[in-house]
């Protein structure tokens, strides 16, 4: 279980593709790789995998085909960058919401802007989990623990501090991009 707050983004190193499994290396800062453990669950763009090799700051996780048919991680190349959370531990903050890693579906990135001093996000999702998605209720996209502003029947919207925009992934995202939804384990 994570939290939606990303802990680092991280580039992807490596991927050996086979057809049902991959593994997908990724260069971690020192601070992140030293408390993680082979046998770990980390969050890798919203997607729950497990650390099966490690060798300085380089993690080596494996996805198997449902994980890759669900999720945007089919899409990364070397040199593409990910979050990164740690498992939620007893004690820890809960300073997003509760977030299992197990994406439901990717969504469609059809519009950024900035808006002031934050962005909007406008994200297509299936029209079948509409009834997950609400105003004011919780979202995880890549990972990341966010509030959905308006929805409609297959659009909704994310306001996007200037924080949470320079510290992950969604600096990098545009019209056109795919991203990982996980809709509210309590909505659910």
């Amino acid at each position: 279980m994570f939290t939606g707050i990303i802990k680092e983004t991280a580039k992807i190193k490596r991927i050996d593709r086979k057809s049902s499994l991959w593994q997908i290396s990724v260069e971690t800062s020192p601070a992140f790789a030293q408390t993680a453990e082979i046998s770990d669950s980390v969050s890798v763009n919203g997607a729950c995998l497990t650390i099966v090799a490690k060798k300085a700051s380089t993690l080596t996780f494996e996805a198997v085909k449902p994980t890759l048919d669900t999720t945007n991680l089919k899409y990364l190349k070397i040199g593409s960058t990910v979050n990164l959370e740690d498992a939620l531990k007893t004690g820890d903050k809960v300073g997003g919401h509760f977030v299992l890693g197990h994406v439901d579906c990717l969504g469609q990135v059809k519009k950024t802007k900035k808006s002031g001093n934050f962005y909007v996000f406008e994200i297509k999702f299936p029209i079948t989990y509409r009834t997950y998605v609400v105003p004011k209720g919780s979202i995880a996209i890549e990972g990341i623990s966010l509030t959905v502003s308006t929805v409609t029947s297959s659009l909704f919207t994310v306001n996007v501090i200037p924080y949470t925009f320079d510290h992950t992934t969604l600096n990098k995202k545009f019209p056109g991009d795919y991203v990982n939804l996980e809709f509210d384990y309590l909505k659910k």
